[in-house]
């Protein structure tokens, strides 16, 4: 079907597209009378049947309801939940190839979308290094969560009540938009192979042991979602689930948790609380039944305890080769002052402290401040410190311009939502010689580039490193010198 009578593109419509490339985010891009039509899902070299879904004044998004023909280089995805769990959306595209397109959407995005002048943002494209591929393609995560729920869920009305019923108890992942069922899988290759392993198990505890599984809508239910970390290192596995009960509801019930206590290198066996609405609560509270509240796990010398709620970079192997790229971007002294905001737990500041007079970090969430200050100690680092709070806040109360730190190099490594204005306008009154930002999301990290360039900074260097084979992620070093 072809646009209307009077050439408009709606919201229904079929057409068939050639994909060009792939965009930000991992969409297809393809042209219908010169509009850009984005197809998630479709890779370059496809023609596809689409249907368009939302259609906007510059652009329309579309499904693909049918492959009316391959791509020359089109692979066979290695998993047999590829077209329906939302994953990975790249396995049909050889590995080679991903990491050229990640490269090119870099170097599109900042000659693109940065918001600077022109002849500024010509330029910036020509800044981008080749990228440093993942040295594991598959099985390369050190953490999976999946999720308990219903395959299927529906309401009904009866006589003035809404009724909820659900079907096929499972654990997986939430397709994408279908928040409220679960797609049950029993393998992924991103994770570990053992992983098929620990589903049966899960399974057949599920089966034997009948607790109720968490419906979102109604917010009934026990069993919610199921973490797993492993040391890829070390060797060391946590299981750990999460659960709506009390302490006093759960302790009868630990006994059949107790079965997965055998598997082999288990260092941790968990339950947690989460009485709330959203998937992650606050202060959970955490029962350990086997091992340890931790697992280690270690990044060149260095060894992190890694609790349930820590943040550590996904991919252990790759974490090396992405905190390389800052020293190197840092190229630092045993004179400079180094402030590490958005710190987590401090792995990237622990890491740059052998080569610096003193590291600082920054960072709001209490319990990631905690797994600093044990892992500082436990590598013997003397020379860092950590502050608790907000980047801006701390830079504009307790950590002022002229007052105890003069940071020669500033490492920003914020959320996906990129730096608050105030965190910026605050890193900018220190005048750090040098800013090095670590970004898992190009499209703020342009935005907040060009606030660098406005505030008498130039773009040197962005070093993309792929941290997610398969998938559209990509994790950058951007370096930024003062003029």
């Amino acid at each position: 079907m072809s646009t209307d009578q009077n050439g408009v593109l709606s919201p229904g419509q079929q057409h068939t597209v050639s994909i060009e490339k792939l965009t930000h985010g991992g969409a297809g891009l393809a042209h219908i009378d010169g509009k850009a039509i984005f197809v998630p899902g479709a890779i370059p070299g496809q023609k596809v049947e689409v249907v368009l879904r939302k259609c906007k004044p510059n652009f329309c998004e579309a499904r693909t309801e049918k492959v009316i023909k391959k791509a020359i280089d089109e692979v066979m995805p290695r998993c047999k939940h590829f077209h329906e769990c939302g994953g990975c959306v790249w396995q049909n595209i050889p590995y080679n190839k991903q990491i050229e397109y990640k490269e090119d959407i870099v170097r599109e995005t900042l000659g693109h979308l940065t918001p600077v002048d022109e002849d500024i943002r010509s330029t910036l494209a020509g800044r981008v290094l080749k990228i440093i591929p993942s040295p594991q393609v598959y099985y390369y995560r050190n953490k999976i969560e999946l999720s308990f729920g219903f395959q299927d869920t529906g309401e009904e009305d009866k006589n003035g009540k809404r009724i909820f019923f659900d079907k096929n108890p499972s654990i997986g992942f939430h397709k994408p938009g279908e928040w409220a069922t679960v797609q049950p899988i029993n393998e992924c290759h991103l994770f570990d192979e053992q992983l098929s392993s620990l589903l049966l198990d899960v399974n057949k505890f599920m089966e034997k042991t009948r607790l109720p599984v968490y419906n979102p809508k109604t917010h009934n239910g026990m069993l919610r979602s199921l973490l797993v970390r492993r040391g890829v290192q070390t060797g060391e596995l946590m299981v750990a689930f999460y659960v709506k009960a009390r302490k006093k509801e759960l302790e009868p019930l630990f006994q059949h948790f107790m079965q997965f206590g055998g598997r082999s290198g288990l260092a941790s066996l968990m339950v947690i609380e989460n009485m709330g609405m959203n998937d992650k609560p606050e202060s959970p509270k955490i029962h350990t039944l086997v091992g340890k509240p931790s697992i280690t796990e270690r990044l060149f010398d260095l060894q992190f305890e890694i609790s349930p709620t820590s943040f550590f970079q996904t991919n252990t192997l790759a974490a090396e080769k992405l905190y390389r790229a800052i020293a190197e971007g840092a190229d630092l002294t045993q004179k400079d002052i180094v402030l590490d905001a958005y710190c987590g737990m401090g792995t990237i500041g622990q890491y740059l402290s052998r080569f610096c007079e003193k590291v600082v970090g920054i960072e709001s969430h209490p319990d990631a401040i905690d797994d600093a200050l044990r892992s500082a100690g436990k590598n013997r680092i003397g020379n860092i410190s950590f502050y608790k709070g907000r980047t801006e806040k701390v830079l504009n109360e307790q950590l002022k311009p002229g007052g105890k730190y003069n940071f020669s190099t500033v490492i920003l490594d914020p959320p996906r939502a990129g730096l608050h204005p105030k965190a910026t306008e605050a890193v900018l009154a220190h005048t750090p010689n040098k800013i090095v930002y670590v970004s898992c999301n190009t499209s703020t990290m342009v935005r907040d580039i060009a606030s660098f360039l406005k505030g008498g900074y130039e773009l040197r260097t962005v070093q993309p490193v792929d941290l997610f084979p398969h998938t559209a992620h990509i994790e950058t070093v951007s370096v930024l010198q003062k003029k």
